[in-house]
């Protein structure tokens, strides 16, 4: 869907979600059955989605032979079998773990449903397959959605599972691609933290050693810690510096932002693999420049980071992005792939 159209969904979402008192419907909503009737319906009735056509409640999945669960609601993309389970909770409560694991238990046994939400009608979590395991949900939902906090970034979220535009096979590829990165950043904590036996000989063998023994093996052990890499990485940000004789010192903070934009660049179907050795940065004064071929004028996304705020600036417009991390950044990753596309081509 190109950009005008997403825009265009997106206002008349805003609109909707701006007339409707969901604080008057949430006083209504003292169990699990009236938040559905009085929010979740609604809600996705803004979403497009017409009753008896596009959803159901009370569904009943098969278990067993002669046994069967009822789902609070469910969506029907195709008419066959419901692509998309949703477990209700009391209005405003809190959503836990036992309550993911209610949502969850439906997916052993009922492979057609792709995608799960786990709502108390103010707060929307989505949920795709595990990477690893089709018959589980993954427990770390790709989309929140909450009707208290929201911007137009978030309703352009909500634009992908507008009922006459959603695609479930790219929803599915785009929240394996976020699962991916969040799996990414927690391996790389994996190997760092308290490292494996390959990674103590990587280390050595970089040292010029040849034979490790026990003894050095657990000497490198102990010296592989916060203040080591903190070291190392003050180290690579003076080469760095070197480098662009800009005298400007890189931050890690800045560094961890080219990491996680270039990941997300790299995983897109539409940039070619020879195109990424083209994405570098340029720091400046202020703010942390990713460009393509060296060009100001090829800048994909700009960050300026301080104590005070975090912001990365795409195409003309700036966002408040919370803080440095791979949720904060990957919940832009449709303009970012469409700002790396126009820069390379340029």
């Amino acid at each position: 869907m190109d950009k005008s159209k997403i825009k265009q969904i997106a206002n008349r979402i805003d609109k909707s979600l701006s007339e409707w008192d969901f604080n008057k419907a949430m006083k209504f909503s003292n169990d699990e059955t009236k938040t559905r009737d009085y929010l979740v319906e609604p809600f996705f009735k803004i979403l497009g989605y017409k009753e008896m056509d596009d959803y159901t409640h009370e569904y009943s999945l098969r278990e067993s032979k002669g046994k069967v669960k009822k789902v609070d609601m469910v969506i029907f993309i195709d008419r066959r079998e419901p692509t998309i389970l949703i477990e209700c909770k009391k209005a405003n409560t809190n959503l836990t773990e036992r309550n993911f694991n209610q949502l969850a238990s439906y997916y052993h046994f009922h492979k057609e449903s792709k995608l799960g939400i786990l709502t108390n009608g103010i707060v929307y979590k989505f949920y795709s397959r595990n990477l690893d395991d089709k018959g589980e949900l993954n427990p770390t939902p790709f989309v929140t959605f909450d009707l208290n906090d929201y911007d137009m970034n978030d309703i352009e979220e909500l634009v992908r599972f507008y009922r006459l535009s959603i695609n479930v096979k790219e929803i599915m590829e785009e929240a394996s691609e976020i699962y991916f990165l969040e799996r990414f950043d927690e391996g790389l904590l994996r190997t760092l933290y308290k490292p494996d036996e390959d990674f103590i000989k990587l280390v050595y063998r970089n040292m010029g050693g040849k034979r490790i023994t026990d003894r050095i093996r657990d000497k490198i052990f102990v010296l592989i810690n916060s203040i080591s890499l903190n070291n190392t990485v003050d180290r690579i940000k003076v080469e760095e510096s070197k480098d662009s004789k800009s005298g400007i010192v890189t931050t890690a903070e800045e560094l961890k932002c080219f990491s996680i934009v270039k990941t997300i660049i790299a995983m897109s179907s539409k940039i070619k693999n020879t195109d990424l050795d083209r994405v570098g940065y340029r720091d400046y004064k202020g703010f942390f420049n990713i460009i393509v071929d060296d060009k100001a004028r090829n800048t994909i996304c700009y960050f300026k980071l301080n104590d005070n705020k975090k912001l990365m600036g795409i195409e003309g417009e700036e966002y408040d992005i919370g803080n440095v991390s791979v949720k904060s950044i990957t919940k832009f990753r449709r303009h970012l792939t469409d700002s790396a596309l126009s820069s390379l081509t340029n």
